[in-house]
């Protein structure tokens, strides 16, 4: 029944995902493949061309594991939707308990995913879901935080609402860097943003800008 709970997933057929879970299939059940994605990470990537929230919510409602990991242990479905950039699936998935403050094999956690690539609203939805627990910690292949990849991206709201969270602008990352040290050269950057980025970033404090 795995496979049939795959394929309706992937059809975006969301009466049948229904009719098969309340028939018995498992909600948990990783694909046999070697990614081994479970239906919530599957249902999530269905979202991107044509599949629906509710299928999110069934599966959550038949006793999905909103934690679960995939095979490899490189995402749980949190991970998934902040990847995929849904922002519904987030919703859904942290209204359910997951996790906020999880770490991939590879050192990728939500929060840190969120800043580097400028998504607001969802790292708004982390916070309030209690990723500031780990809003200092680096990691990844970058070895930033969060307020890191803010600082390297010169994205002012995002520095904004991570310090308002309690982001900490002297926490060290992996090069034991300051966020103010990720700053982009500020001759090759908008010099009002720069200044306010390294103003909010406490920079000023420390040192005079080049």
């Amino acid at each position: 029944m795995s496979k049939e709970l795959f394929a309706a997933i992937e059809q975006h057929d969301t009466a049948r995902v229904k009719a098969l879970l309340a028939g018995g299939a498992d909600p948990n059940e990783p694909q046999s493949e070697e990614r081994g994605l479970r239906p919530l990470q599957e249902a999530i990537f269905a979202l991107y061309d044509g599949g629906e929230v509710d299928v999110l919510q069934a599966l959550i409602e038949h006793g999905a594991d909103v934690n679960a990991w995939d095979a490899k242990r490189d995402q749980t479905p949190l991970l998934t939707a902040v990847c995929e950039q849904e922002v519904e699936a987030l919703e859904v998935l942290v209204r359910a308990g997951a996790d906020p403050n999880v770490r991939s094999s590879e050192g990728i956690m939500p929060l840190r995913a969120c800043a580097e690539v400028g998504s607001l609203s969802m790292a708004a939805l982390l916070l309030y879901a209690g990723a500031a627990r780990t809003i200092n910690d680096w990691g990844g292949l970058s070895g930033l935080t969060a307020l890191g990849h803010a600082a390297l991206r010169l994205d002012l709201p995002m520095i904004k609402l991570l310090l308002a969270a309690g982001a900490d602008p002297r926490a060290p990352d992996e090069d034991d860097l300051h966020a103010y040290d990720r700053l982009p050269p500020r001759a090759e950057s908008d010099s009002q943003t720069w200044d306010a980025a390294f103003e909010l970033l406490g920079g000023a404090k420390d040192r005079m800008p080049l």
